[in-house]
Formats: structure tokens, sequence, C-alpha cells
């Protein structure tokens, strides 16, 4: 981006020292205002004056402009840089405005882009149009809604990794279809969620001493040792952050040792891997057994909801392997006569543990000693 051509006005202050011709108006529309805040519009009208005295450069289908935060303050003197970033946020909420640079505060520029084709960067004063048609979009997010290229772009430019990135996508959809809100560009929205988990991501590694490699930055990568258990501050971050189940997270434990030796990879971040396999299974199991709480002997005719075979395949356990296993699994049950809340969760770990035991390399211990019985009837991880 080539740095901004500042502009003044006639009436900016040294020129107010020499004339008493009032600097001019921001130029308003009410109708504006009313629609997207009377802040949201003053700023969107300076921010498009400004841009006739800005080089502006294309990128991605948009023409982007850059402005120092100095100018900002300067043509805004009722707002501080706290303010003209608040305000900056909900155009870009809205749908209205691109910003492709931190917050003002940290970068001191501002580089922005009108959520609009190029060649057509919108009037200050007739400014209904963009905001209509961008109401018009407004809609509901897809449950297999996935991020576009522009998106994951903005934010590498923000020094977020793409893998980070794609990590988050699921826990997003899954929230905002769940809400059903119908929404102006729904990736503008991602990038905030993003950036706010980047940076609760940051501020956990300095916290913790560099915790997504857990001191393991300074050796060599290394296979994952068949006693492998995650580090203090990784259940801290997966308990007290993310507000998972001590029991739950210590279930997938097996699983992530089992495939992780198999493909025989090296690595120095087993532990940040760890972490976002299970915030990915934990998002799933959410939602397919939050309803299933309520007792009762399980059917003749049972199925696992679908979902189910979903999370097994985040455990990287194979479908067939579960499908064919829950013929015994029902029966084992029926004989017992007993009344579950969620025969689901129990599948579940019976698989797991089925699973487990099945490729259990010979000498390897496990990392519990107990019966299938014991795994089948303790779903504690599950309350």
């Amino acid at each position: 981006m080539q740095s901004s051509t500042k502009f003044s006005h006639p009436g900016a202050p040294n020129s107010l020292m020499s004339s008493l011709i009032p600097e001019p108006a921001l130029v308003i529309s009410p109708h504006l205002a009313a629609t997207i805040g009377l802040e949201e519009a003053a700023l969107l009208s300076y921010l498009g004056s400004a841009r006739h005295h800005l080089q502006g450069k294309t990128s991605q289908g948009f023409l982007w402009f850059q402005l120092e935060a100095s100018t900002l303050l300067q043509h805004l003197p009722f707002w501080c840089a706290t303010d003209i970033q608040r305000v900056l946020e909900s155009l870009r909420d809205k749908g209205i405005l691109l910003v492709g640079s931190p917050p003002l505060e940290e970068a001191g520029h501002l580089v922005f882009a009108f959520n609009q084709g190029a060649s057509i960067p919108p009037s200050p004063v007739a400014a209904r149009q963009p905001i209509g048609s961008a109401e018009r979009r407004a809609n509901t997010l897809a449950a297999n809604w996935q991020p576009d290229e522009t998106t994951l772009t903005l934010l590498a430019q923000r020094g977020v990794p793409r893998s980070f990135c794609l990590d988050q996508v699921a826990e997003f959809a899954h929230y905002w279809h769940e809400r059903g809100e119908a929404r102006h560009a729904w990736g503008n929205r991602f990038v905030t969620h993003v950036l706010r988990e980047w940076r609760q991501f940051e501020q956990q590694q300095i916290q913790h001493h560099q915790l997504n490699v857990d001191q393991e930055e300074e050796n060599q990568p290394a296979l994952l040792a068949d006693n492998w258990t995650p580090s203090a501050d990784a259940l801290e971050i997966l308990e007290q952050h993310a507000e998972i189940p001590r029991t739950f997270i210590f279930e997938a434990i097996p699983e992530f040792v089992l495939y992780w030796r198999e493909k025989g990879e090296r690595s120095n971040t087993w532990n940040a891997r760890f972490i976002n396999h299970i915030k990915r299974q934990w998002t799933r199991y959410r939602h397919a057994l939050e309803n299933d709480n309520e007792p009762r002997p399980i059917a003749a005719n049972w199925k696992p909801h679908p979902e189910v075979f979903d999370i097994l395949s985040l455990a990287h356990i194979d479908t067939g392997f579960a499908q064919d296993r829950v013929k015994e699994f029902v029966i084992y049950w029926l004989d017992r006569k007993e009344a579950r809340p969620s025969w689901n969760s129990l599948f579940i770990q019976h698989i797991k543990q089925q699973w487990q035991k099945a490729h259990q390399h010979p000498g390897m211990q496990s990392t519990r000693e107990r019966s299938i019985l014991d795994a089948l009837t303790d779903r504690s991880w599950a309350d």
C-alpha cells in the first residue's frame, strides 16, 4: 500500500488562525444517519470526501486507500483514536467498509476500502444506494459456510496463520447458524471473530511461556511418546478458557496419541495440536448431544445421531468401524434394560475404547486400566 497523501481542509487549524472562514462542514444524509447511525454516517461522509485527495490502489477487486491517524484526528477533532476505531468497526460489521489495517492506535494509519466495486466508490452525499444494496444482501449463515480467499488474505495480512483461521470456521458457523440471524458481510464478522481469538491465543502464549510449543520450540521436532499427556497449561486453556470438562479432554488423549504415532509424524507443537483437536470435537459434541439428556431405555431400532460419526471422524476413527458395532451395542443394552440419559455419548465412548483396543500396538500401555463395562457405564465426562 502506497503512503497516503495528506490533505487539508481550507479551515484546518493553521488556516483558522489567519482566516475567519469556517472549515467545511461534513455533509451527512439524514436518511443514511437513521439507517446506520449518526457517528457511522459522519465517518463515512468524511472518508468519502477524503478519497478524492488520496491515491488508491486496486487489490482483490477493491480500491484501497490509506490515511494517517494524525490526519484523521486533525480533521475529526471531536473524536479520539479509540472513538474512530469503534465507529470503523461498526461500519465494517455492517458490511459497508473493509478495513485492512490493525487497530488505529497500533498501526498509526488506516487502510480502508468501500465494500462495492472499485470503479464506483460511494458518494458521501448520495450514499443511500450502497447501503440499500447491503441491506438487500443480508442473509443467515449456512451451516457449511466457509470464508472466501479475500477474507483469508485479509487475516493473513494481519498476521493470522491460515490454519488458525480455518480452525475457527466450525465454531463460528455453528454459533451463527444456530442463532438464525440475518447479517451483512459474514466475511467481515468472521475477521472480527478470528482476530479476537488470535489475540487471546497470543496472550496465552505469553502468559504461559509459549504454551503452544510447550518449551519444545528449543528442541528438534520429535515423535509423540506413547505415554504423552497434555501440559498443565494446555489443560488450563481447555478447561478454564474453553470450559471443556476435564473428563472429556482425558477421554480424547488415547485416540490422539494413537493417530499421530501411527502416522509417524514429528512435531514440536503437540500441545497446540491437541488444543485444536479437543476444541473441534467439543463443538460438534455439544451440538449433537446438547438435547440428549432424558433418561430412557435404548430402543431396539436405535441408531446413533448422524453427527456422532462426525465426532468420531474428528477423532480419526473410521466410520465403517463404528457402524459395524451399532448392533452389538444395542443388544448389550437391551439385555441390561437400563435407562440412560445419553445413548449417543455412551456409544461414542464405547467406540473410542474399542478403536484403541483394536489398534493398540503390542507392549503399548493403555492410558487407563478399566473394563469395557466401566467404560460403557461411565458418562461423567458428558455431564
